[in-house]
Order: structure tokens, then sequence, then C-alpha cells
């Protein structure tokens, strides 16, 4: 009765895999990788360009307190036997809070930076899954996946269409 009922099953399930798979045969898949698609398309690269412009002098104020905390700290150390231990205390006292300001500077950069990012970024990002649906539609994907998002391994490169997006995203940038 049990090898009969085990029969049974077994054939269910190759007839059920069987109508199953002209299912399977409809779907088409694409699959991309965003951060790329925005990083090497013209208006990822223009916002890329206007934050570091924005930011340069910033930064270069940044790197030459960095610097001079460097010279700090080495100044710190030759004359750490010469000093009295007031004036060690006093030099060290100078340093951390020239360290603590520079790390609050810092953070404040990065805080701006990254506000100024999302803010040049959020028309990109609209007007690119808006390019990916219109490009889904017309190419009859059943979906369209962003690969590092997903986690993704493997992909077969017939279904990675990240240099087609990328082109379809510059022209609707350059027609906007």
């Amino acid at each position: 009765m049990r090898l009969c009922f085990r029969a049974l099953l077994v054939a269910a399930l190759f007839l059920a895999v069987g109508t199953a798979t002209p299912a399977w045969a409809q779907v088409k898949v694409g699959i991309l990788d965003m951060q790329a698609i925005i990083a090497e398309s013209v208006p990822g690269q223009e916002a890329m360009n206007e934050l570091r412009t924005r930011f340069e002098s910033m930064r270069t104020e940044l790197d030459a307190q960095n610097e001079a905390i460097g010279k700090l700290r080495d100044e710190l150390q030759r004359q750490s036997m010469v000093l009295s231990q007031e004036a060690q205390q006093d030099k060290e006292l100078e340093y951390r809070r020239k360290v603590r300001d520079f790390q609050d500077q810092f953070q404040s950069f990065q805080m701006k930076m990254k506000g100024e990012e999302d803010r040049l970024s959020e028309p990109i990002l609209e007007l690119l899954i808006n390019v990916i649906n219109t490009y889904g539609r017309q190419n009859n994907f059943t979906m369209i996946i962003d690969g590092n998002a997903s986690g993704l391994v493997y992909a077969d490169e017939a279904v990675i269409i990240t240099d087609a997006v990328k082109e379809e995203l510059n022209k609707a940038w350059r027609a906007r």
C-alpha cells in the first residue's frame, strides 16, 4: 500500500513539474548593479564632481589640522624628557583638545557631506527607477534585480543589464 502511495506521489510530482516548466520558460530576469550605474553614469559623475568641488576647501582645512596635530604629537614626544611635569601636562591637554576639536569637525564634515550626497542623489535615483521601469516594460522583463542588494553570487552575463540601463539613464538625464 505504501509503495503504491509513493509511486502515485512521485508521478504527481513529475506531472506538476512538467506543467510548471512552460511558466518558468516565460520568466525573463534582468540583473543590474545600481551602485555601478550611479557611479559611472553622467548624472552620478556630475554629482560627485559637485561634491568634490563643494567640499574641497573644507577637506583641505581638515588635512592641515591633521598635519598640525601630528606635528604637535611629535613635538610632545621629543620634549617629554625636557619639559617639567606641569608643562608636559599643559602640552598634553592642548594636544587632546586639538584632537577632540579635529574629531568634532571631521564628524561634522562627514554629516554635511552625507546630507549633500543624499540631496544630490535623490533626483538621480528617482530618474533611475523610472528608467528601470520603462526599460523593463519595453524589453518584457518579468523582474529586474539589483545584484548587489540581493546578495547575488552568480548570474549569467546574458541577464546582466547594467550597461544598457546606464545608457538609458544617460539619455534620460540629457533629455530632461
